[in-house]
């Protein structure tokens, strides 16, 4: 994930985005009444801040092939997404299977990013082109008395309405892909989540919303393990009967709250990070549960699962630590 391996592009999304705030703040406090409205800059400064964002995704996903990176030394956290897929795969794993999962992954990835990227740029053009009064045409195509699109923003909505039509094909093929990519971990997709409709309160139309979890399941050095993915939310399950325990953070390193001594025996060896601080960990007979809130890293389920094995392989002196 290019926000894990790149610091420029980590600076670009925030300072980025401080610099238009603070351009609209400026240009906003210094427009007298009477003068032309600053569409002009706003426009320019806000597509500046996307299209280099963009950019450097597109050039990240391009560049950046499956593989490259190798395991972590020993006592250091797994960093990228490669890194923890070489940590969690399992010996005897399928590696040409998980190989072609991850470069058919990354075709995905590609083919994806080019529609995903129109819309982020189209659809804000139509808004600025529409606003600032460039092109001020609006469709109604129920009369005059209907819904009215402005006919600036319809290249941004039609590349949208092929992204809703291709929905579930691409939600299948990813699904394939995935299994594919995750059998070195002995992990396969269980559940995907529901797609319904529903109108959207307050203004016409309706939008799509996803309901309930995508679900991973298998075996993993003799323990069974379920990992439920939701929108920015993961829990991870290692069902090895353990010691109850509460696992906290404070300042990036993990605190044990309550559990017998051998718990911070374990802990005292995981460096401290600052992707521990969304994650709780609980131990009990049904196994060690990691829970994760408001995560933007779509690889964090996985360093859960190397958290989670290494204590659940702890008490017993069994692998997966």
């Amino acid at each position: 994930m290019i926000w894990q391996r790149s610091w420029v592009y980590r600076l670009w999304v925030v300072a980025g985005l401080l610099a238009v705030v603070a351009v609209v703040l400026y240009v906003g406090l210094n427009t007298q009444p009477g003068d032309p409205p600053p569409y002009g800059v706003i426009g320019v400064a806000v597509g500046v801040y996307l299209l280099g964002i963009l950019g450097m995704q597109a050039v990240d996903l391009v560049r950046h092939k499956p593989g490259e990176e190798q395991l972590v030394p020993a006592g250091q956290l797994p960093v990228t997404q490669e890194h923890l897929m070489a940590a969690l795969t399992l010996p005897g794993a399928d590696s040409a299977r998980s190989a072609a999962g991850a470069a058919a992954s990354r075709r995905f990835s590609i083919g994806l990013f080019g529609p995903t990227a129109l819309v982020a740029i189209l659809l804000p053009l139509g808004g600025w082109l529409y606003i600032s009064g460039t092109v001020t045409g609006v469709w109604q195509p129920f009369g005059p008395t209907g819904v009215g699109i402005p006919v600036a923003a319809l290249p941004g909505l039609a590349v949208v309405l092929l992204l809703v039509v291709a929905l579930p094909f691409n939600m299948r093929k990813g699904r394939r892909i995935s299994d594919d990519y995750l059998s070195g971990l002995g992990l396969r997709i269980t559940q995907t989540p529901s797609i319904i409709l529903l109108p959207r309160i307050g203004t016409d139309g309706v939008g799509a919303h996803t309901v309930g979890p995508t679900t991973l399941e298998g075996q993993r050095n003799g323990r069974p393990v379920v990992v439920d993915t939701y929108a920015g939310n993961t829990a991870v399950l290692v069902a090895q009967p353990v010691d109850d325990f509460e696992v906290g953070t404070h300042d990036g390193r993990l605190v044990v709250e309550a559990g017998p001594a051998w718990v911070g025996e374990v802990l005292a060896g995981v460096p401290a990070d600052p992707r521990w601080h969304k994650v709780r960990l609980h131990g009990s007979a049904q196994g060690v549960t990691a829970n994760r809130r408001g995560s933007a890293l779509d690889s964090a389920w996985m360093l859960d699962l190397w958290l989670a094995e290494l204590l659940a392989g702890a008490q017993r002196g069994q692998p997966g630590g």
